[in-house]
């Protein structure tokens, strides 16, 4: 897995946020075997927290983001964001498989 972390308009590098991120991205992964790369992009928007995430996989990209007042908060607002989008995805594309498959054996 590829993962990536970018702090942004001066926002400090924090070794805490990057291991959960990372956790984060391995969980989403076990979750989505297809995904192999995760970028993470942190930012601070006045007083509010922006956190943008790009995953990278077999099927796709998927992009989410959120802001918070609490960076922790917009970081796992994001990830649900991701998931949320990685499993209509994942859903969409078995039901499909699935369709077409027995349109195939019923013809």
């Amino acid at each position: 897995m590829s993962f990536q972390i970018h702090f942004h308009d001066g926002l400090p590098h924090s070794k805490r946020l990057q291991a959960d991120c990372e956790l984060r991205s391995r969980e989403l992964q076990g979750e989505f075997p297809e995904t192999h790369k995760f970028v993470i992009s942190c930012s601070r928007s006045g007083e509010r927290y922006e956190v943008h995430i790009h995953v990278t996989g077999k099927e796709g990209e998927v992009a989410s983001s959120a802001t918070h007042w609490v960076q922790q908060e917009a970081v796992q607002q994001a990830f649900s964001k991701a998931q949320r989008q990685l499993r209509k995805r994942h859903d969409k594309l078995i039901h499909s498989r699935r369709r077409g498959a027995q349109r195939h054996a019923a013809s």
